[in-house]
């Protein structure tokens, strides 16, 4: 029999890694094969997955896999496939992406008949899908190939934007089954083993060759949004001052920025560190401890990612790095 494939897409901040924590929680039976794709070069999700210690994890940074990694995609659930023993693969694509692209990747190529596709899900943020949207389509073109569309981050504030999105829903894609998110138990059986995917859905969509941020294809005459989209990382192994980096957060960012999170390694008191988990999806900018689930995590590195439209690098670097603890190293310490 061949192994599903469930494709987790979403716009950024939407909550997919949240979700696919929830999917494995409550499979303890199963043995998943996670493809976690990120938009950039410091891949932030693949530490937050909650594993059981029986999934197989494979991480592909910078690109998104409807686009410049898809040959890496296919490669990497080939090689999940054939050397371990999961029986079922969730590959969770960059907030960015496009999932017919990736749906198409193994419709037309099903590895031998070692897999088979059972759904696209897409996760919409309910607290923050209309203001995004406004300047990224992707959250549109997500939702229109999605078999199943998870209305996510329900609560008091959002709560009254659900119909409205229930209604939009329907109208972008009348076939696509949704499902409500309240934050209680979100049962997971309504997101995989659904044999909702069907080969029909790519009669609408003309297959295309691999492209790259170089060359600039256009895909349905227009060049693929992420080329427009700007990511800033920074990185360090100094310890961060946990009050210049709450100032940062609450004065010194970027206003341009539609997604950032990061792991940092912030010094508390003199000489006493934790690590700490950085979210900022709308309005919302959370730091939290952050306990690491991997033995491969190095806890001496701090990393932000900033992702928006228009966004002055050098500005942002620059103000990140003045939140460092002063080192021996520094020319005016």
């Amino acid at each position: 029999m061949p192994i599903p494939i469930t494709i987790l897409t979403g716009f950024l901040g939407a909550g997919k890694t949240t979700i696919l924590n929830k999917i494995i929680a409550q499979n303890p039976d199963r043995k998943f094969g996670l493809i976690i794709n990120e938009f950039g070069a410091e891949g932030i999700d693949g530490q937050l997955v909650e594993s059981s210690g029986d999934e197989k994890i494979v991480e592909l940074s910078n690109g998104c896999v409807c686009c410049v990694v898809r040959e890496d995609l296919q490669a990497a659930v080939n090689k999940v496939v054939t050397d371990t023993d999961v029986d079922y693969v969730i590959i969770e694509t960059s907030g960015l992406a496009e999932p017919m692209p990736v749906a198409q990747t193994f419709a037309l190529d099903d590895l031998g008949g070692k897999v088979a596709l059972d759904a696209i899900v897409a996760i919409v943020d309910a607290e923050n899908y209309f203001a995004t949207t406004q300047k990224y389509q992707v959250g549109v073109t997500q939702i229109q190939a999605a078999d199943v569309v998870l209305i996510n981050k329900i609560n008091d504030t959002s709560a009254p934007t659900v119909p409205q999105l229930q209604k939009l829903i329907k109208q972008i894609n009348p076939y696509a089954a949704i499902v409500l998110n309240n934050q209680e138990d979100l049962a997971a059986e309504l997101l995989i083993e659904t044999n909702k995917w069907t080969v029909d859905k790519l009669s609408g969509y003309q297959a295309e060759e691999e492209h790259t941020h170089e060359d600039h294809d256009h895909q349905d005459g227009k060049e693929h949004e992420h080329f427009h989209v700007d990511e800033v990382v920074y990185t360090t192994t100094d310890p961060i001052s946990a009050e210049k980096m709450n100032k940062w957060i609450l004065e010194d960012f970027p206003a341009q920025a539609v997604r950032a999170k990061g792991i940092l390694r912030l010094e508390i008191f003199p000489g006493q560190h934790g690590l700490f988990l950085f979210q900022m999806v709308g309005a919302t900018r959370m730091l939290v401890p952050f306990v690491p689930k991997r033995a491969d995590f190095n806890s001496q590195k701090s990393t932000v990612v900033v992702i928006g439209k228009e966004l002055d690098k050098e500005a942002i670097l620059t103000s990140l790095s003045k939140t460092r603890v002063p080192t021996s190293r520094d020319p005016n310490p």
